[in-house]
């Protein structure tokens, strides 16, 4: 496709921009590539990709807010870091190169948990029975053990992903609201469910091995418009 001028000199600003070396070549088993490529109202620039997982952390502007900005792609779901938006690519790039590798650590990484939440709640539970590496074709992504934080005091405990299918169910902790729920995805369209929400996490354990072999089952035959 034909790029605007605009768009020309935003994707010759990162092309002047030598990531690569003022950036490390990795970050544990994430590796940096040059992606360089306009996507309707978004540029991407560079990435780095896991080894292990797939998943991506993306640097990217977006036409529609006018922001340059960094997003982990989990595929089932999508993440931005709060820290790295700015519509000024020279505070970005300064931002990026300062904060991306630190963060990258701590979130992936690392993985610390909150002091509010550490020594209660899934910290506590013995999870190991009720989540199996893999059901089916679903592989588990994330367990309680090294959890994700999410948005608005969320925590996903676990994910459970068919990466060929793009469709899996992920499973959150709100520690303001301090109670569990779970989300389904089938090719990025979101399926509302409840019947794992749950006050404690024996009720959630219990509704896991209850409810998540059938849920995933179904959610294998579904079509997205089902």
């Amino acid at each position: 496709m034909e790029l605007t001028e605009d768009q020309k000199k935003r994707r010759q600003g990162f092309l002047d921009w030598d990531a690569e070396h003022r950036l490390p070549a990795s970050v544990e088993d994430y590796r940096f590539r040059r992606v360089d490529r306009q996507e309707g109202r978004i540029y991407h620039a560079f990435s780095y990709v896991s080894d292990s997982t797939g998943w991506e952390v993306k640097a990217l502007f977006d036409e529609e807010t006018m922001d340059y900005m960094v997003k982990t792609d989990f595929r089932l779901f999508v993440m931005t870091d709060i820290e790295l938006i700015t519509g000024d690519f020279e505070t970005y790039k300064t931002s990026v190169e300062r904060l991306l590798e630190k963060n990258m650590r701590r979130e992936l990484i690392d993985r610390k948990i909150s002091v509010v939440v550490a020594g209660r709640a899934f910290t506590r539970w013995d999870w190991s029975a009720a989540l199996p590496e893999a059901i089916g074709p679903y592989r588990r992504m994330v367990d309680p053990g090294r959890p994700l934080l999410g948005l608005n005091g969320s925590y996903i405990i676990a994910v459970y992903e068919w990466a060929e299918k793009e469709r899996g169910i992920v499973f959150f902790y709100n520690m303001y609201r301090d109670e569990y729920y779970a989300e389904m995805s089938a090719e990025k369209i979101p399926v509302i469910i409840h019947q794992y929400d749950a006050k404690t996490v024996s009720a959630l354990e219990g509704l896991i091995r209850r409810h998540l072999a059938k849920d995933l089952d179904w959610l294998t035959e579904m079509t997205p418009e089902s």
